[in-house]
């Protein structure tokens, strides 16, 4: 990319020239190809900033829709993943022990509710004979005998419907258990994926450049969280991208028409018009201290067929007139 290394005193003495307002003067901005509509790669969400680039795919290369396209590190949750899943399964076997153990002693309680039954039954078999057939003796212990089996039966059947309240309880408590470590689980899912961003469209991979230290990023690199580090560019239409020093600001407006030259494909210009400028100067700090606007450029000519891609480095040529104007003729 073009670097305007004497373009700020050049700028700067133009602005303190007696009536440089009114001169038409000719400027020369640095700028670069770049694909609309581009997938931006963001620094994922993290607890600290910043952070190290764990995993980040080369420089240039083609990704597919799903493809992993950045990771960091995501702290504990890997960790908490493996010991919960560890965790799920004990707790899964010794819920299905315990109730299996809970359903043993229900069969056992159903079994003596039987029998309590058939001793009932023979007593009241054995009640219901007169007192004329049997002596006085044997008729009061059969009345007795009836009496403590249906307390027997009773007691029984609170003892099989406690067995069966135990089962189900049981299996309840488990499958709570299980649930909680499972939420817990997808909890620490969630941070890992988080952690990750995913490409939603095929493009290739161009890596960006850190702002302040104006290093590109790259696996291992340290970065801001939220910031962007990259783009996942397509086949789709193009634009430029440009950037002009704090004081040649006031000699661009929107809908100003530039030509645009590029350094890879020397005698190729197209004329284009300024779109949007930004709001305020930023740093690029591998352009030194000085504070840049960004512009926004579309293409007028049909530039399908010219060969360019995104990232080629791009010379725009503007016709500054007064400071403020809203267009410009076109660079010859």
């Amino acid at each position: 990319m073009i670097r305007p290394t004497e373009m700020l005193r050049a700028a700067l003495a133009l602005a303190l020239l007696p009536g440089a307002q009114a001169q038409a003067q000719s400027m020369s901005l640095s700028g670069e190809v770049r694909a609309l509509g581009a997938e931006a790669i963001y620094v994922p969400p993290s607890n600290s900033s910043p952070v190290v680039l764990r995993y980040y795919v080369p420089q240039g290369e083609r990704v597919e829709p799903g493809d992993v396209l950045v990771r960091i590190d995501p702290g504990q949750s890997l960790r908490q993943i493996r010991e919960l899943d560890a965790q799920i399964e004990q707790a899964r076997a010794t819920a299905a022990k315990e109730a299996a153990e809970l359903a043993v002693k229900q069969a056992d309680a159903q079994i003596a509710l039987v029998q309590a039954e058939a001793v009932r039954d023979k007593a009241r078999v054995d009640a219901a004979i007169p007192a004329s057939a049997v002596s006085a003796l044997d008729f009061d212990r059969y009345r007795g005998e009836l009496e403590r089996a249906e307390r027997e039966h009773a007691l029984k059947t609170e003892e099989l419907a406690a067995a069966r309240a135990a089962v189900e309880r049981r299996r309840a408590d488990g499958a709570l258990e299980i649930r909680k470590l499972e939420t817990e689980r997808d909890f620490h899912r969630l941070q890992v994926a988080a952690s990750e961003q995913r490409a939603t469209r095929a493009g290739m991979v161009v890596h960006g450049f850190d702002p302040w230290q104006g290093t590109r990023y790259d696996e291992g690199s340290s970065a801001q969280m939220g910031n962007q580090i990259g783009e996942v560019i397509g086949d789709g239409a193009l634009g430029v991208r440009a950037w002009a020093l704090e004081p040649e600001r006031a000699w661009l407006a929107p809908g100003q028409a530039v030509t645009l030259l590029f350094d890879a494909l020397p005698g190729t210009r197209a004329q284009g018009r300024i779109e949007r400028i930004g709001g305020a100067p930023e740093p690029k700090a591998e352009w030194g201290s000085a504070r840049w606007f960004t512009l926004d450029i579309a293409f007028i000519d049909d530039v399908s067929g010219a060969g360019l891609l995104p990232g080629m480095s791009v010379r725009v040529a503007v016709d500054a007139g007064v400071p403020g104007a809203s267009t410009a003729r076109s660079a010859p």
